[in-house]
């Protein structure tokens, strides 16, 4: 299993929050950004054992907050890091990523579910390419 989330990660390549006057946050962004640990990961709906607490990833609150991107740092599991830009889309249900600000390599992750306690995750992959089909990531601020 190891090896599956190193290669999902691989593919993957300070919790803030807005007030709660909703006009001084014009997007999910603002209540999304902040600092998130990989709490759960399920693996074509097989939970994965490892540990996963060095798993984080930050999204930066965008400036201003009427921006529709901002930066993103991430430590992956294995311990490596990468950064990016971040951006909601699809009417803010989809999260996207871009290490490095590269297009081609941009992940775009289905937000699940997402309150200020939880981030919900998931990406389905073409199952004939090598590798898991489903991914699912629980977050959880710290």
């Amino acid at each position: 299993m190891t090896r599956k989330l190193s290669i999902i990660i691989f593919i993957l390549s300070g919790f803030v929050s807005c007030t709660k006057n909703i006009p001084d946050c014009p997007s999910k962004m603002c209540v999304m950004s902040g600092g998130w640990i990989l709490a759960e990961a399920y693996i074509d709906e097989v939970k994965e054992t490892i540990d996963l607490g060095k798993y984080a990833l930050v999204l930066n609150q965008p400036s201003p907050l009427a921006s529709t991107t901002s930066n993103f740092n991430r430590v992956q599991v294995s311990g490596s890091q990468d950064s990016g830009s971040w951006s909601l889309e699809n009417g803010e249900k989809i999260l996207r990523l871009i290490p490095d600000n590269i297009q081609f390599a941009a992940e775009d992750w289905v937000i699940e579910s997402f309150t200020p306690r939880q981030l919900v995750l998931v990406v389905i992959r073409d199952s004939s390419k090598e590798g898991p089909s489903k991914i699912r990531l629980v977050l959880e601020p710290f």
